[in-house]
């Protein structure tokens, strides 16, 4: 592959860390604008060799596709560059990994394609992950990672981002995730970088909260203070808590959650006011930071939900006097025409700045999607070109919908985007004149995310909104305290060797490849997982019966304690149970997840759960196996497939799992379709007859002469060929 080298002109900062990452595996912390793209370049010209490949991870498509764009400008021929996404065929991606030589792609798709045995990371000589910050909990950068330092022994890595967090801690997982060895880090104030940095000047807009806005506000909090008093009453917040966070609440509502599957009902009647304290907190929120349209569609949803849920926490706050008189006191507002006063001076900001530059490209980032039609409907009547731009989700923009947004507004045929979070990361344009923030955040990496789409070419303008004497005012003292920790923390970091983590094949059940399951597309992805870490050749498709195929006997439903009461609820149980009973010898369900919340569960009466359960050994004579986590059900489905796989020397039967795409699968599936004809049999038919057809014309003496065929299942095969079809 030709690189153009002469096109590539790197700076002494990124030569600097270039070096360093060619010979240690290492994090790149570099402000947004200062070229860590073009490190990542020179790396991969560096490791590409005749019979190896360079893979480029991102966390969004339109950032993959931005990379892709960037690559092309220094390699040739174009058409060993390719994309990977989940909207390419798993057929077609397998051919574009083949046939290429840098790939990029999302580390999702990546992580579907090692475990279903599309791709192997021995081909490749470099990963770069981008948003490195993302490697930690779950995230598929971490898989992906530790399947490439198993499989490939001097592998190379390069992780970027702009804010790899303000905990120590989380810097560390980090590090210890992507096998860091070295952290390379500048500031926008070193001097290596100075030159090539523009000025951001940071502004704080505040704005006084009108009467009518208070007067809600004031409403609603002395609903919220009515129930936390409650949860310190009932002993589950300390007297000492004075400001709770989300955050916090949720961790009280998870806590109390498990002590009510552990079957302590005392903690029911907390579960239900921290319920209604996380409502009520969001509703203040929208009052005092986004605007009373935005709290007006809060009331107006929970109300409808409220006529026909039974949730004791909705019903709750639709009849305290507080909150009823807080939706009141909302909709008078809206009808005299009161709002936030933070869209009125985002609307002045705006004005001024298309007033002073016609052709400003400006960024809007709100907290929440709702308050969006709002922002749009106050900035319509400003001569300026804008949209929205929002992620995937429900009712989102799709993938072309976003790149076609973010290509007018890189042209210039937009001005202002009004954007969620979706936007801190991967927007790549050349230069942003003014980022607002309606709502501060008090997150370091999201401050850094958003102000870094400004300051790149030109100097920028951020401007933050807060409203006083509210939550925004405590979160712009949270961003800035956690900014300077963060820097303090990887000035301290950076330098220093980092201790990669050992990476121990020990832990592994097997590495046994010849084991095979089939898994049925929809099921759970961290079971999938932890069987391909056992080193279990995992095949995904979809299945008619069951989750997990282990041979052409066993036949496995996996189902979470909740699902296996949703599912009695819906009555899919004991279809499920019909359908594997039909399909297989030896049916198998296993139950997943701590027994006694099965009995908590949407508040199923016992009885009818032990009858379920019952009924399902007894009378569908289906053994039931429980296990405590994703991981331990992989080991009970790793340990099954090598009982029957290699103890029996059973075969797993194709004709259950996805359907085959290669030649003799396919005539093993279609051999298998033959009455009482598993996969040994059909195998043994083949060796036998060389070909399908001269099975087909065999007579019943002839199928005899096969070995596991007898008189019986001769006459049986014959018989099926040779009757006539009756509709």
């Amino acid at each position: 592959m030709q690189f153009n080298k002469d096109k590539l002109d790197l700076r002494l900062y990124q030569q600097t860390i270039l070096n360093s990452a060619i010979n240690q595996n290492t994090l790149v912390v570099l402000p947004t604008g200062l070229g860590k793209t073009h490190i990542a370049i020179a790396l991969s010209a560096a490791r590409l060799k005749e019979n190896s490949k360079v893979l480029i991870l991102a966390p969004t498509k339109p950032l993959v596709l931005q990379h892709m764009q960037t690559f092309s400008e220094f390699f040739e021929p174009a058409g060993k560059l390719a994309l990977l996404t989940g909207e390419v065929s798993p057929n077609e991606r397998k051919i574009l990994w083949n046939n290429s030589k840098i790939i990029f792609s999302t580390p999702q798709t990546i992580r579907n394609d090692i475990i279903y045995g599309q791709i192997k990371l021995d081909e490749v000589s470099l990963i770069v992950f981008d948003e490195a910050h993302r490697a930690i909990g779950d995230y598929a950068y971490v898989f992906i990672a530790e399947n490439y330092a198993k499989t490939v022994p001097n592998n190379k890595i390069l992780a970027l981002t702009a804010s790899p967090g303000s905990e120590e801690y989380k810097i560390d997982d980090v590090c210890k995730n992507l096998f860091i060895d070295k952290i390379e880090y500048k500031s926008r104030d070193d001097s290596e970088v100075k030159d090539y940095v523009k000025e951001i000047e940071i502004h704080y807009k505040s704005v006084d909260l009108p009467d009518e806005i208070i007067a809600i506000k004031s409403r609603l909090e002395r609903a919220l203070q009515f129930r936390i008093d409650k949860l310190r009453k009932y002993g589950f917040l300390s007297d000492k808590s004075t400001i709770i966070t989300k955050k916090a609440l949720l961790h009280l509502q998870l806590a109390l959650r498990n002590q009510y599957r552990k079957r302590n009902f005392a903690v029911a009647r907390g579960i239900s006011v921290c319920a209604s304290v996380i409502k009520l907190k969001h509703m203040v929120g929208l009052a005092e930071s986004e605007s009373l349209t935005a709290l007006n569609a809060y009331f107006e949803n929970l109300w409808e939900i409220s006529k026909t849920t039974k949730t004791k926490a909705v019903k709750e706050l639709v009849e305290d006097f507080n909150v009823t008189a807080a939706y009141t006191l909302t909709r008078n507002a809206l009808e005299n025409n009161i709002e936030h006063p933070k869209l009125n001076l985002l609307k002045t900001i705006i004005e001024e700045q298309i007033n002073f530059k016609p052709t400003s490209k400006i960024l809007v980032f709100t907290e929440y999607r709702s308050n969006i039609p709002k922002i749009l409907d106050t900035l319509n009547p400003i001569k300026m070109d804008l949209h929205y731009f929002i992620g995937q989700g429900k009712k989102g923009m799709n993938q072309k919908t976003q790149a076609d947004v973010i290509e007018k507004f890189r042209e210039g045929y937009l001005n202002c985007l009004v954007c969620t979070s979706v936007a801190e990361e991967g927007l790549d344009i050349p230069q942003v004149d003014l980022i607002i923030f309606y709502t501060p955040v008090p997150s370091a990496i999201k401050n850094i995310q958003r102000r870094g789409r400004t300051g790149r070419q030109e100097s920028g303008k951020t401007i933050i909104l807060v409203a006083k004497n509210t939550s925004d005012q405590r979160y712009v003292y949270i961003s800035q305290r956690k900014e300077k920790k963060m820097k303090t923390i990887i000035e301290n970091m950076s330098g220093t060797k980092q201790t990669s983590p050992e990476f121990n094949l020990n832990q592994y059940i097997t590495n046994d490849s010849s084991l095979l399951v089939f898994a049925d597309s929809r099921e759970h992805g961290a079971v999938i997982d932890y069987l391909f870490k056992n080193g279990i050749n995992v095949k995904v498709g979809q299945l008619k019966a069951g989750d997990f195929i282990i041979s052409e006997d066993i036949g496995i439903e996996r189902k979470t304690t909740d699902d296996f009461v949703n599912s009695l609820i819906d009555k899919r149980l004991f279809e499920q149970a019909q359908k594997l009973k039909q399909a297989f010898i030896k049916p198998l369900y296993i139950i997943e997840g701590n027994f006694e919340n099965i009995f908590s569960a949407r508040n199923v009466d016992s009885k009818a759960i032990l009858g379920a359960l019952t009924s399902l050994i007894l009378d569908w004579q289906v053994p039931i196996l429980f296990s405590r986590n994703p991981e331990e059900t992989a080991e009970i489905i790793a340990n099954l497939a090598k009982r029957e796989q290699i103890d029996k020397k059973k075969l797993v039967s194709v004709r259950s799992g996805q359907k085959p795409k290669i030649l003799t699968e396919q005539q093993q599936y279609f051999i298998e379709g033959l009455p009482n004809i598993g996969p040994s049999a059909a195998r043994n038919l083949l060796k036998h007859f060389t070909t399908p057809k001269n099975i087909i014309n065999a007579s019943t003496e002839e199928l005899k002469e096969v070995n596991g065929i007898g008189k019986i299942l001769a006459e049986q095969i014959r018989k099926l060929l040779d009757e006539e079809f009756r509709d």
